[in-house]
Parts: C-alpha cells; sequence; structure tokens
C-alpha cells in the first residue's frame, strides 16, 4: 500500500471499542508537525500467529508467528499543499519470525505445502524498502506523478483495498499476489496519469529491478546494470461517490525478466508476463470484489511465482456491529505450472474469513480463519483449517 495512505489510516476513526491509547492531541501534533515542515510519519508493530490442523510429512512445524516492525516518513519539500509538489517517502521495515516456530512466510509452501504463503510476514534484518522521490506535475486539466528510487513495485499498481495484510486478508492471493512475478523492493521508476480533472480515470506503470533481495543484498543498485526488470501498466477507474465509498475496476499488463540472483539456477527462474483483471463494488457497506490473473512467468518474484492462473472472489462488510474495521470472507483458486513441477500438479483452492477490530484508538486486532483444499505440493492431505489472528499497533 502507498506508505503515505498507510499513515493517514493510523489516524484514530470513531468506532473503537475501547476509549483509550495514545490520546488525539498527540495525532493533532502530527498534523501541526505537517502543517508546519511538510513531514508525515508512522512506527507501527504487527504480530501474526497461525496454526494448521495438520501439515504435511516432512513437516519441522505446525505453528507460525511473525513479527513486523516499521517506520515511514512522507516530507513534502516541495509546494506543500500546492500543485506540483513534490516529496521524499521513506520506509525501513524488520520481519522476522519468533521462538521456535516457523516464519509465516515459508509455513503455507513447507510446512502445509501449499502454493502460496503469507509473504509479508518474512525475515530479513531491518532494510530499507521505499527511499524514493515522488513529484507532481500539473498539466492544465490532467495530472502526473513521477517516482524514482527504492521501490515496492505493489504500492503503485493493483490497488485491491483489502490487500494490506496487517489488518485484513492473510493468504498471498488476497495480499501480495503470488501469480504476479514483483520483485521485493530495489530500484524502480514508476508514474501514475490521471487524464481528466473530476474523473475516476487513471493510468500507471512500473518499471522495478528484478535482482533487488533484502537478505543478500539490502538496499544496492549494483544489479541494476543486469537489465533484468519487472514491467508492469494498468488503466483503471475509480467511481467515487463519497471518502471510503466507492467501485473499481482496472487492468493490469505485466512482464518480468529472468533474474540473476536468488538461486537462478536452482530454483524455478524463466521469464514470462500475464495480465490482471480486478473489479470491485460497493453497496453501503457491502463490497464486492473478483480478479483473475493469468501469468507466464516462472519463479518470479518474492513470493516464487509458481501458478497459471488465480481467481479470487469474495464479500467484505465494513463496520460490523458499528467497529470501525471490517469482516471479510473470499475464495481463491490457483491452477500450478506443471512444467516447474515436472508432471501434473493438483490444483489448489482456498476460502479465507477475517474480522478487522479497532481494539483502542491505535491498536487492531485480527481473528481469522484460512481453510486450504488439495495443497498442491501436500497430495498426503485434502483439507488443511489455519486459524490466526493479528495484531497492530501503530502511533
Amino acid at each position: 500500500m502507498d506508505p503515505e495512505q498507510v499513515i493517514d489510516d493510523i489516524v484514530p476513526k470513531p468506532g473503537f471499542l475501547f476509549d483509550i491509547g495514545v490520546p488525539q492531541n498527540y495525532f493533532d501534533w502530527k498534523d501541526e508537525v505537517y502543517n508546519k515542515t511538510g513531514l508525515k510519519f508512522g512506527v507501527s508493530y504487527q504480530l501474526l500467529t497461525q496454526a494448521a490442523s495438520t501439515v504435511a510429512p516432512d513437516a519441522i512445524y505446525d505453528k507460525a508467528v511473525g513479527q513486523w516492525t516499521g517506520f515511514m516518513i512522507k516530507w513534502t519539500l516541495i509546494n506543500r499543499n500546492k500543485k506540483n509538489k513534490g516529496s521524499l517517502v521513506f520506509s525501513m521495515f524488520d520481519r522476522r519470525g519468533l521462538g521456535n516456530n516457523a516464519v509465516p512466510s515459508n509455513f503455507g509452501i513447507v510446512d502445509i505445502g501449499g502454493i502460496t504463503t503469507n509473504v509479508e510476514f518474512t525475515n530479513w534484518n531491518f532494510a530499507i524498502e521505499n527511499l524514493y522521490w515522488e513529484q507532481w506535475i500539473g498539466l492544465g486539466e490532467r495530472d502526473v506523478m513521477f517516482r524514482i528510487g527504492n521501490q515496492v513495485a505493489t504500492v503503485i499498481i493493483d490497488p485491491f483495498r483489502f490487500k494490506d495484510s496487517r489488518v485484513s486478508f492473510t493468504t498471498g492471493p488476497f495480499a501480495f499476489h503470488p501469480t504476479m512475478p514483483t520483485p521485493t523492493f530495489g530500484f524502480g521508476a514508476a508514474f501514475k496519469w490521471l487524464p481528466a480533472k473530476g474523473s475516476g480515470l487513471y493510468i500507471s506503470g512500473t518499471l522495478n529491478d528484478m535482482n533487488g533481495d533484502p537478505n543478500l543484498q539490502g538496499f544496492d543498485w549494483s544489479t541494476v546494470s543486469r537489465g533484468e526488470f519487472f514491467y508492469a501498466g494498468e488503466v483503471g477507474y475509480n467511481w467515487v461517490r463519497g471518502k471510503d465509498d466507492y467501485d473499481h475496476l482496472s487492468l493490469l499488463v505485466f512482464y518480468a525478466d529472468e533474474r540473476s540472483t536468488r538461486s537462478p539456477e536452482t530454483l524455478p527462474n524463466k521469464a514470462g508476463g500475464g495480465f490482471s483483471i480486478l473489479g470491485e463494488k460497493q453497496w453501503g457497506n457491502w463490497v464486492g470484489f473478483a480478479k483473475y490473473t493469468y501469468n507466464t512467468a516462472q519463479g518470479g518474484g518474492v513470493t516464487g511465482t509458481l501458478s497459471n492462473h488465480t481467481v479470487t472472489a469474495g464479500a467484505v462488510y465494513k463496520n460490523l456491529l458499528n467497529v470501525n474495521g471490517e469482516t471479510g470472507v473470499g475464495f481463491y483458486y490457483m491452477n500450478p505450472i506443471d512444467e516447474i513441477f515436472g508432471e501434473e500438479a493438483r490444483d489448489q483452492t482456498g476460502i479465507e474469513a477475517y474480522w478487522r477490530i479497532s481494539l483502542t484508538r491505535n491498536i487492531w486486532v485480527t481473528p481469522g480463519i484460512q481453510f486450504v483444499f488439495n495443497p498442491t505440493l501436500n497430495p498426503e492431505d485434502d483439507f488443511v483449517a489455519i486459524p490466526h489472528i493479528k495484531f497492530r499497533v501503530a502511533i
């Protein structure tokens, strides 16, 4: 998600269960800091705990526990609250497993035998994920925005509103989409064009180094010279009726080169591309969504792209029982790339349900459960239940 949106989402909204936590005057002070200096900032801590009803025969763990600590800023240095504003965006995160448990990003593939994973709860020390310049340029009735620097590709493309795995859907097909071969983070350039003022139409695109690897290289642009990139372009439309009340439709086309790093000779590594179609429709508190992704790249990006076709669909109800948050249920279908496994591999399906709850002014809890049917890499089991609970505190 866009760092500025994440920072703004920290601000308390009506509907928390307990009126305790960081006082409102702290957030008022942050607004004053922005008005005087152009600086927005946020700090957050996330925790995910999962357990599996059954695991693969060679599994080591039946539980996964992961933490995710982050700091992010957006410093508007040029034309604050005006046209043609320019900002420096920075985020740094520490992600790791805790105790004698699996790291959540490995749990699905290694211990359960599925082809989807909780990739955003992974294992690396404090790493710079975003460090880029963002510049808006007003062109009459049109506006265009450019970004260049270290970035995460999915910050600007694939804008599904419930993909923040800190508080919403957890599993890959809904969150960090594993059928699309996006790299982790590294050098990139991106743009977003709003061709008609007042219209919901947008066109965006990104180019990112395929070899960015936080575990081996961290903040390092030396691999850019290899010319191995992820390319994506998206056209979409938002029918906006009010804040957080809109419909959305988009088409995303992408291509990924082979990579030179992250075991390119021993893990799947084949260039390829595809497309994704996403639709979201809101009726009052209800939001329905559906998405289809086709892909031919193998091994690809951060998640280790293993699937050819993926379908997701579901519904979310916002602010259940007048508690700020949402309750969601989603279905996914994944068709693996048989060539990777050397034989025909069975399709995997699953269901996830969750309830995002604003516990206090700045603490969220998200209980949920996943049901995995026919995990592709574990023919011994046809069904796995994975209850989970997530915790987030942000200031």
